[in-house]
Parts: structure tokens; C-alpha cells; sequence
């Protein structure tokens, strides 16, 4: 019999602030719009930049998090990499904007074609297919056509567009960040191809 779940630090990083749990390591977190209400983000110090873990949700309230938290507790350096763990809207919103600014991106091939794919598949109104969904679901009359004139919910309304090009993380792959060497290890649960990184002296960190 335990206790449950043991916390190493009593409180969370409050929102534009960031928690060392690690040399080299910074804990931060975005905030979300649903009742799980936030997305942890790791930072990654490899001297003259950041690699970040993850980018949290495109909004202009996580933009000016960022803005504040790269003019303040991450130094005024860059973020020079970015390493996607999963193609999740609240972790992968922000990766175009870290690239357009100059971050490579880290992702796995699935992550990026599954991000890529749904960016690029904006609806105006809503499909055929979605449509005949709400209809099984039990959705009719003044409801169903409301919906059917309205502009849906798109992956794009909270994801920032995806440039072209991306270095590919596989089952095994090796890289150094934060002053430590990581092997990355691919997961099927939560995501296709959810990647986590495993540090050589035991640390372990992911979406």
C-alpha cells in the first residue's frame, strides 16, 4: 500500500515562471482552454539556446507566455530546437511559430505527417460524413442545421501553420540536450509513435 502519487516540488510553475528540476533543466507550463487546463513544457539549456520539449497551444496568450518567459527567465536566448513528442494540438500548436523564427524541429515521421495532414484540412462547413455522424448521434432539426451552416472546429484554428521540413526521431535515436545525453523511446498508448526522452543518468521527460 503507498500513499499515491509523490510530488518532488509542492506547487507547479505559476503561469510566465519556470521550476528548475534538474540542472539544465526548466519546467513550465501553458495554460489551455478545457478542464485539463494546462500542457507541461520542458526547457532544455544547451548554452547559446533552448531546446524546448514540446511548444504548447497557438494563441495570442501562450505567444505572449512565451514572449515573456524568452525575455526573462530563459535569458533572451533562442529556442534553437524543438523536439515534438506527439501531434497533439497542445503540444504541437506552436511548433511552426518556434520554426518560423529559426527552431529546427524533432519530431517523428508520424507525428509530423499526422500534424502536417490535419493543419492543411481546413473545413468551411461541415462534411458529408460529419454530418451523417451527428445525424447517428442523435443530433436533428433546428440543432443539426445550425450546425450544418456553421464553420466547424479545424485543427488549424490552434495549430500554427506547419513549414516544410523536419529531423526524424526513431525508436532508439540518440541526441545531447540540457547537457545530457537522451535516447528517445516510441510509445503507441496516448498518441502514434509518442516519443519520450530518456536521459543516461535517469531522468524522463515527455508529453
Amino acid at each position: 500500500m503507498t500513499d499515491g502519487i509523490r510530488h518532488p516540488f509542492a506547487a507547479a510553475p505559476a503561469e510566465g515562471s519556470v521550476t528548475e528540476v534538474a540542472p539544465g533543466i526548466l519546467w513550465l507550463r501553458l495554460p489551455l482552454p478545457m478542464a485539463l487546463d494546462h500542457v507541461n513544457i520542458y526547457a532544455l539549456d544547451d548554452g547559446t539556446g533552448w531546446t524546448i520539449v514540446d511548444a504548447g497551444l497557438s494563441s495570442k496568450r501562450s505567444k505572449a507566455i512565451w514572449e515573456g518567459l524568452l525575455a526573462g527567465p530563459l535569458g533572451g536566448k533562442p529556442v534553437a530546437r524543438v523536439i515534438l513528442t506527439h501531434h497533439h494540438p497542445d503540444h504541437v500548436g506552436l511548433v511552426g511559430w518556434f520554426q518560423s523564427r529559426g527552431a529546427e524541429l524533432l519530431a517523428t515521421r508520424t507525428a509530423w505527417l499526422y500534424a502536417r495532414m490535419l493543419t492543411l484540412d481546413v473545413q468551411d462547413r461541415p462534411t458529408a460524413e460529419a454530418l451523417d455522424f451527428y445525424r447517428r448521434a442523435g443530433v436533428a432539426g433546428a440543432e443539426l442545421d445550425r450546425r450544418s451552416g456553421e464553420r466547424p472546429f479545424n485543427f488549424a484554428d490552434i495549430v500554427d501553420p506547419m513549414p516544410l521540413g523536419f529531423t526524424r526521431l526513431i525508436e532508439g535515436s540518440r541526441l545531447q540536450a540540457g547537457g545530457r545525453d537522451w535516447t528517445i523511446r516510441l510509445g503507441q498508448g496516448h498518441a502514434p509513435d509518442h516519443a519520450t526522452l530518456w536521459s543516461d543518468d535517469g531522468i524522463v521527460l515527455g508529453g
